[in-house]
């Protein structure tokens, strides 16, 4: 077992990223266990939680769970409830209600409160301004997904100096109110990377309707805000000064670059960015109208920081942990004869005693990408053509996922590797 230490937190990096050592720590990225996260003696920084924390139905104790979930996975203090906060947030959902029931509409979402309202109140309206604010989710852990999902909505949630905050539901509304508990002199002594780093938990797409909006031209001006594909951002806490702002993202499994709308970053010529909307932030915006497909990618930005030249580069992936309660089939015997037709889509499996097969149907052709969790076991993957002749393996992969390419079609075979069992994901695409 390699040496454990902080999840999410990396060791200094000892040189610069490259292509094949994206993480700078003399350990390249096929042989690398957590590939963007730099850890030479391989000690395991990204054996992240197999799982969101269960629900409890405490809207206080389950958006703590899951925001502190989601800051240890970026190496991050966890917070802790103010009840102060938490009933000034309740205190301004209240007025929200009763405000858009005044008015005779559905709803109603505004940071201040209204003075002339009969349920105005100073401590309702400061607590409207100190929080973010959702509306139309089912519970606060639903409010907390679609916030990290956004851009400017996740960046005070991921902030290195939040140490406490105030949580409240109602009625489909939904608040953490943060500012009075976020210490601003704090920083992280590594870069804080959204989509984690070697890691699932996100989605695929930023659904829009974020105000500032990060997919127009001019953000604090928009009267529409479009969804996009997912958008990154590499937190750089410590720097003074970022400039001369660059910036890729592109799938591993077929190097297809995707399209970039914008790159925020802090200093930035617009108004929003010179007001610090993106405070110690570079965020890649994806084009407009797009959605990053369910496999990895990885994201690179150069930049120049406090006047030196840097590359940051990371990897991640979408569709969260594996459901190891998965079962299988212990009394079939899988084999040739005996494969399961696919010509594309997602399958969640296990490997048990027995290997699993596909076939591939003929006539085209397939990417396929096959994710595991190592921690629970190692699998492997062998693909033959239609004549059931082996043409690639992925034996000699240690991390987490493969890609495969399926010329005209054939077989592909999952097993564990020397017995080893656990859940899987495979994804097949036709091309």
């Amino acid at each position: 077992m390699p040496p454990t230490g902080v999840v999410g937190r990396p060791d200094p990096m000892p040189g610069p990223s490259t292509a094949e050592d994206i993480d700078g720590d003399g350990v390249a990225n096929a042989d690398d266990n957590c590939p963007s996260l730099a850890n030479a003696d391989q000690r395991d920084v990204c054996n992240y939680p197999s799982a969101q924390p269960t629900a409890t139905g405490d809207t206080s104790a389950d958006g703590l769970a899951l925001l502190n979930f989601y800051r240890s996975m970026l190496g991050l203090d966890s917070v802790t409830e103010d009840p102060e906060q938490s009933r000034t947030c309740q205190v301004h959902l209240d007025y929200l209600q009763a405000y858009a029931e005044a008015q005779g509409l559905p709803y109603y979402l505004e940071h201040q409160e209204d003075p002339a309202s009969p349920d105005y109140s100073e401590e309702g309206n400061q607590a409207g301004i100190d929080s973010v604010l959702s509306y139309g989710q089912g519970d606060i852990r639903q409010a907390i997904d679609g916030w990290l999902a956004t851009l400017y909505h996740r960046l005070p949630l991921i902030d290195p100096g939040l140490r406490a905050v105030g949580i409240a539901f109602d009625s489909n509304y939904a608040c953490i109110q943060y500012r009075p508990g976020t210490v601003g002199s704090v920083t992280a002594d590594h870069p804080v990377l959204w989509p984690i780093a070697d890691g699932t938990f996100t989605n695929a797409t930023f659904g829009g309707s974020e105000s500032p909006c990060p997919t127009v031209e001019d953000p604090l001006n928009a009267s529409e805000c479009p969804p996009s594909g997912t958008i990154a951002s590499l937190g750089l806490h410590d720097a003074r000064s970022i400039s001369d702002v660059t910036g890729h993202l592109h799938r591993l499994d077929t190097g297809e670059e995707q399209t970039l709308f914008h790159i925020w970053y802090d200093g930035g010529p617009s108004e929003h960015e010179q007001a610090g909307y993106v405070e110690h932030t570079i965020a890649l915006v994806p084009e407009v109208g797009s959605s990053l497909a369910q496999t990895d990618y990885e994201a690179e930005i150069s930049a120049t920081v406090d006047g030196a030249p840097y590359t940051f580069r990371w990897r991640f992936g979408f569709g969260g942990a594996l459901d190891q309660s998965t079962t299988c089939d212990l009394w079939m015997q899988q084999d040739f004869a005996h494969a399961i037709a696919s010509n594309g889509g997602t399958v969640n499996g296990r490997i048990c005693a027995n290997p699993d097969f596909f076939r591939l149907q003929a006539g085209s052709d397939y990417r396929v990408q096959v994710r595991f969790d190592r921690h629970v076991g190692q699998l492997d993957a062998y693909l033959y053509d239609g004549a059931q002749n082996l043409i690639e393996t992925s034996t000699e992969s240690d991390g987490s996922h493969f890609f495969l390419h399926a010329p005209g079609g054939g077989y592909l075979e999952i097993r564990g590797r020397d017995g080893q069992m656990g859940a899987y994901r495979l994804l097949v695409e036709r091309i």
